[in-house]
């Protein structure tokens, strides 16, 4: 069975990496605040741990970010780890804030990968949007361009990601996506 996987380029990455920055920074200070201001011993153990976390995360994520080193490390753990201490510490709304951009970061740091097989299209929204081929009347891909267009007047059209593994041969595929229409049109004649 024939199919093709095109990846797009993750234009949100950059804002969210600045975005991660700047939160990091805030959770390094807002930790600072609380450990200063602690009262009891518990409630200072567990603003100085998690401004440990928060400063370690901070130089990982540096790190990672400038030379590009550190690559397993991810900034969405570091996060969880704070949002539970958030939660420990009897600050839901900061607990919950930060959990929920961790896992808007699990998202943001995926491929967005286009499947084309040949009973459908995948297409890397959030959630993943399926595309019959009878919702489709034409698919090129052109000068690393790829246009989608569909029969309710939709056109999608994206720039793909220029990687050596990415590499596909044009006709090929074009082929491939004329090859699906016509058979989804002939069984729909039928």
């Amino acid at each position: 069975m024939e199919a093709y996987s095109i990846l797009l380029p993750n234009e949100k990455k950059r804002t969210y990496q600045y975005i991660t920055l700047f939160i990091l920074l805030i959770n390094c200070f807002a930790w600072g605040v609380v450990l200063l201001n602690a009262a009891n011993e518990k409630v200072k153990y567990l603003a100085a741990l998690a401004a440990g976390i928060s400063f370690i995360s901070l130089i990982f994520f540096l790190v990672q970010f400038y030379t590009k080193r550190l690559i397993a490390y991810r900034t969405g753990i570091s996060f969880i780890i704070l949002g539970i201490c958030w939660l420990l510490s009897g600050r839901y709304l900061f607990a919950l804030c930060i959990i929920c951009f961790a896992i808007l970061g699990f998202y943001s740091s995926k491929k967005f990968n286009v499947i084309f097989s040949a009973e459908k299209i995948l297409y890397p929204t959030f959630p993943v949007k399926t595309y019959l081929w009878t919702e489709v009347s034409n698919v090129i891909l052109k000068d690393n361009v790829l246009t989608i267009d569909l029969k309710n007047n939709k056109l999608i059209q994206v720039v793909i990601e220029k990687d050596p593994a990415n590499e596909i041969n044009e006709d090929q595929f074009n082929e491939f996506c004329r090859k699906q229409m016509s058979v989804t049109a002939e069984a729909q004649r039928r």
